[in-house]
């Protein structure tokens, strides 16, 4: 059903690398948003990837991944939060729709994190739950550097996101045990467009297979 098919996650990762570097490089799109591809998809979905990520309009992820339409499942929120709705819309994507890689993907200069880092409280009690769910990466950023600077927050708070489906979701633990799945930390850098693999929990064909750290543009 889906275009670009990937049975495993290191075809999953594979393809949402070369997107990005088509993306980053401004070479032509290869993802489609044809009309053809909408009736193809008008009775089912089998996303190649789900990608939990920033609400910042600034990192588009069918964009970012040169993604055509019923390529990635996409999940949002501001400071890419793994609450329980979120949690659900994870799992619905591995048990329902097979999806054989979840990408966690921070991005530099956070605005979420900016205020998290600030300590200074917010305006609305919704947004304010926000700043607290990074707030420990804060604590934990400032046990070592007193200085709590940015990026090494938006890091911990990503690490803490990925502990927090790992730790959480049964479903998601079950399918990296069985190789069906990997779950990627991944920074996307506003500025030069690159996507950047940070930690790597299942075999996704980079780093050590389990929780190993794999430097390198995706």
């Amino acid at each position: 059903m889906t275009d670009r098919a990937a049975s495993t996650p290191a075809e999953a990762l594979r393809l949402l690398t070369e997107g990005n570097a088509r993306f980053a490089a401004d070479r032509r799109r290869v993802g489609r948003t044809d009309p053809e591809r909408r009736t193809e998809l008008a009775d089912a979905q089998a996303p190649f990837a789900t990608v939990l990520g920033c609400s910042d309009s600034r990192v588009p992820f069918e964009h970012v991944f040169d993604a055509g339409i019923g390529d990635v499942f996409a999940i949002r929120n501001a400071g890419q939060i793994a609450d329980e709705v979120v949690l659900g819309s994870i799992e619905f994507a591995v048990v329902a729709l097979g999806t054989p890689l979840v990408v966690v993907l921070r991005h530099t200069l956070c605005g979420a994190v900016k205020a998290a880092r600030s300590g200074e409280p917010v305006p609305a009690p919704h947004l304010q739950a926000l700043v607290d769910a990074i707030a420990p990466s804060v604590e934990r950023v400032r046990a070592t550097d007193p200085g709590v600077e940015q990026e090494a927050v938006g890091a911990a708070h990503l690490e803490a996101t990925m502990r927090t489906i790992l730790e959480r979701s049964g479903a998601v633990s079950d399918a990296i045990a069985e190789g069906r799945l990997a779950v990627v930390g991944a920074t996307y850098d506003l500025a030069s467009g690159l996507v950047t693999v940070d930690t790597v929990v299942g075999d996704a064909g980079v780093g050590s297979g389990d929780t190993g750290v794999a430097p390198g543009a995706v």
